[in-house]
């Protein structure tokens, strides 16, 4: 894996606001990669960052991170509902773009 696209990943996910998430799609966007790409760092290398703010683009999270992430969700006030995906908190690609250069960093910029 690229490790200057990794740490553009990872940095893009940490600036999405509490009580929002953004799809694998909307990083991979920003970051100039691909969902799946997005979702290989996740796996490998998200645990330090706000994961439980990455969902696929129907709004939800593997099964096996469903609950740990629902304690996320509820202590941070994000709309969710066991039985209906997250989409009201979703965090538009331009939005995300907007955090990610109002934060000083040039979405097609090589992090050094």
């Amino acid at each position: 894996m690229d490790d200057i696209v990794v740490e553009r990943v990872l940095r893009i996910v940490e600036l999405v606001p509490t009580g929002r998430v953004v799809s694998y799609g909307s990083v991979g966007i920003v970051a100039d990669c691909s969902p799946r790409y997005v979702g290989r760092v996740m796996k490998e290398f998200g645990s330090n960052v706000t994961w439980w703010r990455v969902v696929n683009a129907a709004g939800r999270l593997p099964a096996e991170l469903l609950g740990r992430a629902r304690e996320k969700w509820a202590d941070e006030g994000t709309d969710h509902n066991p039985d209906k995906a997250l989409t009201s908190a979703f965090l538009t690609p331009e939005a995300l773009d907007a955090l990610w250069t109002a934060h000083g960093t040039d979405p097609d910029e090589r992090l050094d």
